[in-house]
């Protein structure tokens, strides 16, 4: 029976975005996050354990429960759990393919349908002696995907702080109220009235969004590519991105833009853009869901010289950054009100770089999503998975979109303009670095 004596916080409005989609079915998974931790070295269950149990009880957003409001049709109140959540232990190193079970468990779960009451849920799978899966199942609606990089660094901090019998508060989050007052804050104050101001006028007069396909359709669960890059290739990337006097972050957006740029032929674009939203030092460090889609528009000249066009997409990304904390809601449907479509983006690029601290006391980790694949349309991501700046490179593409043919060739195709623009002179034109996909693969 549910204490209705707990105390109960008003959802962010990222969250109730995000869990207003979940509740219309408890029974899809698709709004959690699934990722895992690959460990090789030697692990102490009964050390992780207690890791987890200090890093559950500081990560207050791992054991918020969300229901109905008693005060509000249709409305949801959060409360918190006083006890964390258990660490699982599932030791498959006895079979004949320990791997191969590890995977298929984590497939299972992730399939698993949503429990209101317990969002978030973790275990230790063993493999062997030496190698070991510390795997997270978090709901969206409470966790984002910056605050659980947060929560995995925090965790091998705690465990090494144990191993070595040495102190392991140092560090510790702070309470998840510093976003709820924040957001109370930022509601009453004059940002967000510059914010709506902004967005408005970036909104107005846009061109509806394209797509590679030359279609639009719903939000469907993606078909995936994944390759890896290598950390040399990543730091010469890196080094490309200085000489264009840009960051990494923007070089992969500036990718994306140039390669849908190129594909379509289009003046103008919209890409749906993820930011954390956390642009105050007090929340920066505090786990919970921030995390807002916005639209990126760009105007795009192909005939620019592919650093001058990088220049300006970084200029672009500032300004939504700056104005990140308005909600993607309230944008769409204040556009929908003024007469334009409620769709904002077509494509959507995500840049997860992360300043990762993996290691149990000397095993080192690696950084695996099983999420679900959902997409509007077509989505890249640039996922950072381990220390040594090892990133993923992901392409979700829309089923009825995009074939698995053209999917391949779209990854093929982002892969060779990264390839071009890391050896290119930041002079060379965007139209000379690649030319447009293949029309059986644009659709």
């Amino acid at each position: 029976m549910l204490n209705r004596e707990r105390t109960e916080l008003p959802l962010l409005a990222t969250q109730l975005r995000t869990w207003m989609a979940q509740a219309e079915d408890l029974a899809n998974p698709v709004y959690c996050i699934c990722d895992y931790l690959d460990i090789r070295g030697r692990i102490a269950p009964e050390l992780m354990v207690l890791a987890h149990e200090q890093v559950e009880r500081e990560a207050e957003a791992l054991r918020l429960g969300i229901v109905p409001a008693k005060d509000s049709e249709g409305g949801y109140r959060q409360f918190l759990r006083p006890d964390p959540a258990p660490l699982d232990f599932i030791d498959v190193s006895t079979g004949a393919d320990p791997g191969a079970a590890a995977k298929k468990w984590m497939e299972t779960d992730v399939q698993g349908p949503v429990d209101p009451l317990m969002l978030c849920r973790a275990a230790l799978l063993k493999i062997a002696d030496d190698h070991f899966i510390l795997y997270r199942r978090v709901h969206h609606a409470v966790v984002d995907g910056y605050s659980l990089a947060l929560i995995f660094n925090r965790t091998a901090a705690v465990y090494t702080a144990l191993a070595r019998r040495l102190p392991a508060d140092e560090g510790a989050f702070p309470a998840f109220a510093r976003l709820t007052d924040a957001e109370a804050a930022y509601r009453e104050g004059k940002s967000r009235t510059r914010d709506r101001a902004h967005w408005l006028d970036k909104m107005a007069d846009r061109p509806a969004p394209v797509s590679l396909s030359g279609r639009s359709a719903g939000l469907a669960v993606g078909r995936r590519r994944t390759t890896e890059l290598t950390p040399d290739r990543v730091a010469r990337l890196e080094g490309a991105a200085g000489r264009l006097g840009v960051t990494w972050s923007d070089l992969a957006v500036s990718t994306v833009a140039a390669y849908v740029g190129l594909g379509t032929g289009a003046r103008e674009l919209q890409l749906g853009l993820p930011t954390g939203g956390r642009l105050s030092p007090q929340v920066r460090n505090v786990p919970g869901m921030t995390m807002n889609i916005l639209p990126l528009r760009l105007d795009v000249d192909t005939g620019l010289p592919f650093g001058e066009f990088a220049r300006r997409v970084s200029r672009e990304v500032r300004q939504v950054l700056l104005h990140s904390r308005y909600p993607t809601a309230e944008i769409s449907r204040e556009v929908a009100e003024q007469g334009g479509g409620a769709r904002l983006w077509g494509p959507m690029v995500n840049v997860m770089k992360f300043d990762y601290k993996l290691d149990f006391a000397g095993a080192a980790a690696t950084m695996r999503t099983m999420s679900i694949p959902i997409t509007i349309d077509m989505t890249v991501y640039f996922f950072q998975t381990a220390a040594d700046g090892t990133t993923e490179v992901i392409l979700d593409a829309h089923p009825e979109l995009f074939s698995p043919r053209e999917t391949d060739t779209h990854m093929a195709g982002l892969l060779s303009l990264l390839d071009a623009i890391e050896k290119a002179d930041p002079k060379t034109p965007v139209c000379g670095l690649s030319t447009a996909p293949a029309p059986e693969a644009a659709g």
